[in-house]
């Protein structure tokens, strides 16, 4: 699976073979197939082993927070979601996305889709709770997880332009910026 993830992340999809793969990894492509019937099972067992990393469940799980007031949890989610940015991953990932698989789709909705909808209902409670002001809770999510998002595509295709800062202090002045511009005035 590890060769499998490098050589996708490099090439995508499409233009990794399983031929290269068992190249890469110096096995037989015939053990390949006995572990996966298809390239495709390959890619769905590498996009289910990254949904079941820990560092992606602490994401969702700072996402789903109640225990703490919805600012701390956008904060906890902003740190957890640079700490657990894997540059490999999400070149494989917008690989697939770019050739349009299916299994792109798939982790979109399990992963960020969930991500952004668990957001949105931490800015709903922030509101109802009146630490935040009204907002369109879609909106805001897609705005907050996308600043988290497009950094990480930053920091991974333009590393000179990335901040020159730990992801830490990052996470905490995104969520300043943006809680800022929550804020009940």
């Amino acid at each position: 699976m590890a060769a499998a993830r490098e050589l996708f992340a490099a090439r995508g999809f499409k233009a990794t073979t399983t031929a290269a793969i068992a190249r890469h990894a110096k096995v037989n492509e015939a053990l390949i197939f006995r572990h996966f019937p298809a390239k495709s099972d390959l890619y769905a067992a590498i996009l289910q082993a990254r949904l079941e990393d820990e560092q992606v469940t602490r994401i969702l799980r700072a996402a789903g927070c109640d225990r703490v007031p919805a600012p701390e949890a956008l904060r906890q989610v902003a740190q957890a979601f640079l700490r657990c940015a894997d540059p490999e991953f999400l070149r494989l990932y917008y690989h697939s996305a770019l050739e349009g698989h299916e299994l792109a789709v798939g982790f979109y909705d399990q992963f960020v889709r969930r991500l952004v909808l668990q957001v949105e209902e931490l800015i709903r409670r922030g509101i109802r709770e009146g630490t935040f002001r009204e907002v369109d809770p879609r909106t805001a999510a897609q705005a907050f997880t996308g600043m988290l998002r497009s950094y990480t595509l930053t920091r991974e295709l333009f590393p000179d332009h990335a901040l020159p800062t730990e992801d830490t202090a990052v996470a905490d002045a995104f969520s300043d910026l943006f809680l800022r511009g929550l804020e009940k005035r």
